[in-house]
């Protein structure tokens, strides 16, 4: 092989990793901005729709195709008393029509309640599921604290009564009561129940602070935090709006002192804030330029752009009230910014109804495919609603205690890694003993060469991904994906020859120098080293396995009878560019 057909290839090979990674792994975001008054004008046009689409019952229209201009006959109570839930936040908001659209809900729900010895529930159809009656309480609830008027304190005792004896010891939450038995329907649980009467129970608490709902309020959030997954056999773990409703209710809990979450509930609001974050970004990476076709053409409904700001705006909430979580503030802020401005620019306006064959119906409304159901409206509305406040306050602070990002040590033990300096002495020509010095200095000169252009690397990697709009944490997710691959491919592959042994410095050069300037992990890395640490892991490692490189040439390792052992040693180093590689595309994965 000649050293212009090597100097090719290794070129080659790494354009290919970039394409890859910038193309694939990390591609752009989209987050377009959004102000105060274009989230309420939103809103507001939400609430429009619900107005419009009431019957004369006080139920909504529920499940609308804009394409046959048909709507399917079925309903469902817990969507019900989640727009009831949903409009009391706007009418709390101050939007016109949102409170008398939300008491002719009520009203419709008010009209098919049970009830038993001291407790009552909403029953329809011969089901009594428990989300219900915790939407219906957070509803009313709203509704008492932004009015004050108190006509419903007796049956949200009651209500809430029902939700208490739902709640098993453990802290579940069963999802619904048999009316035929007349007991609680057992070891059935459901994704959504759970968070929704955490938050139903901590807002009573707060409104009703020395009846002893926060002590059930509590149970429930020790068994999410701790149990919920395991024992619900949820994996991967559930990305839970409700319950990061019920954490931003559970810090104002006046009892609970400064800061105010147990280890568990702060453990289970930072993975909560991972999870989000992660979806977050695959969401916001799907409508940028070529994000369909990397990420797949899947939208989200109206109800997942609202589910996914509902949970952060909770999650924020959260950050704000304990110190221990302020680092996540900022992030936290910039994600659910972003879904709003996705979700805005996913609703459709006057101009999309008025083609329609019944814009009453469009106008306001948030479609998939020509579908568009009750709920889509109510979070995207309640999500928005809720992201006012953060983008008001400024979002957070970037001067946080806790950094996210890997450690500078990690990353510069993985660039490490990643040169291989063991694999790389065996690529270094003229190692007999009258070349010595030669080869020393082939090695030191190749070395050299190779740090300039990571330390480069690290050097342009932050002005890079801002002008491409890749996010810090995307990129360390393909950085770590890239480095897994190398690791793999060291591990089974042979170390480099020192071919081609030709005269002359140039030509002798290529062969060391190559290997380190156009080894993709390496340049890859360095990239996401520099955007997250700067230059000083790509300082601190380069010179050290420049040094090692070096000191291997000069000892004549790799001719003599130690070359088998040292093969060994690359493998084992392929072996921590693997871990390494792992690591980091999980702290990347995990990033809020």
């Amino acid at each position: 092989m000649t050293p212009l057909t090597r100097v090719l290839r290794a070129g080659a090979t790494l354009a290919v990793a970039l394409v890859l990674v910038f193309g694939v792994g990390a591609p752009p975001e989209h987050c377009p901005t959004v102000t105060t008054a274009q989230m309420r004008a939103s809103a507001q046009s939400a609430v429009d729709w619900f107005a419009r689409n009431q019957r004369a019952d006080g139920s909504w229209l529920y499940l609308y195709d804009a394409d046959t201009d048909r709507a399917t006959p079925e309903y469902n109570v817990v969507r019900h008393a989640g727009a009831v839930m949903g409009l009391y936040q706007a009418a709390a908001a101050g939007m016109p029509h949102a409170l008398s659209t939300a008491d002719r809900g009520t009203a419709w729900t008010l009209d098919r309640l049970t009830s038993r010895d001291d407790w009552t529930t909403v029953f329809l159809g011969g089901e009594i599921p428990t989300g219900a009656t915790a939407l219906l309480v957070a509803g009313l609830d709203i509704r008492r604290e932004a009015t004050g008027d108190r006509r419903y304190d007796t049956l949200l005792r009651r209500l809430g009564r029902f939700l208490v004896a739902q709640t098993q010891p453990s802290g579940a939450v069963l999802a619904s009561y048999d009316p035929i038995h007349d007991r609680p329907v057992p070891g059935e649980y459901s994704k959504y129940y759970t968070g929704e009467a955490y938050w139903a129970l901590a807002r009573l608490h707060r409104t009703f602070p020395r009846e002893g709902w926060g002590e059930v309020a509590d149970r429930i959030g020790a068994y999410l935090a701790t149990k919920r997954d395991h024992v619900e056999h949820h994996w991967p773990p559930i990305e839970d709006h409700w319950a990061a409703y019920g954490l931003s209710e559970t810090v104002r809990f006046p009892e609970r002192g400064r800061p105010p979450l147990t280890a568990d509930e702060l453990g289970y609001a930072r993975s909560q804030a991972e999870l989000f974050g992660a979806e977050t970004r695959w969401i916001s990476e799907r409508f940028a330029p070529w994000g369909a076709v990397v990420r797949g053409p899947h939208k989200p409904r109206g109800g997942g752009y609202g589910v996914m700001d509902e949970g952060l705006a909770g999650l924020w909430r959260t950050a704000v009230a304990d110190p221990r979580l302020a680092d996540l503030g900022g992030p936290l802020a910039e994600r659910a910014t972003c879904m709003a401005g996705l979700a805005i620019a996913a609703q459709s306006d006057a101009a999309d109804a008025a083609g329609a064959p019944n814009p009453s119906r469009v106008e306001g409304a948030w479609f998939r495919d020509g579908e568009t159901r009750m709920d889509d409206q109510q979070h995207a509305l309640a999500g928005l609603l809720r992201t006012v406040a953060i983008v008001r306050a400024g979002g957070g602070s970037d001067d946080a205690p806790r950094d996210e990002t890997p450690a500078t040590w990690l990353w510069a033990l993985v660039l490490l890694l990643a040169l291989n300096p063991v694999r790389a002495a065996f690529g270094v020509p003229g190692g007999a003993t009258e070349a010595r010095s030669s080869a020393v200095e082939l090695a030191l000169l190749g070395g050299a060469a190779g740090a300039l252009l990571v330390l480069a690397a690290s050097a342009l990697g932050p002005p890079l991904l801002d002008a491409l709009d890749v996010s810090d944490p995307s990129f360390r997710t393909a950085a770590g994906v890239i480095a897994v691959v190398a690791g793999i491919a060291d591990l089974f592959r042979r170390p480099p020859g020192p071919e081609p042994a030709l005269p002359g410095r140039l030509a002798a050069l290529v062969p060391v120098a190559i290997p380190l300037i156009a080894r993709p992990a390496l340049i890859v890395l360095a990239l996401g080293a520099g955007a997250d640490r700067g230059i000083v892991p790509s300082v601190v490692a380069i010179p050290i396995g420049v040094a090692a490189l070096a000191a291997l040439v000069a000892a004549q390792a790799v001719d003599g009878s130690r070359a088998r052992s040292l093969r060994w040693i690359a493998r084992l180093l392929a072996v921590g560019l693997i871990a390494g590689g792992v690591t980091l595309a999980i702290q990347g994965i995990l990033h809020v």
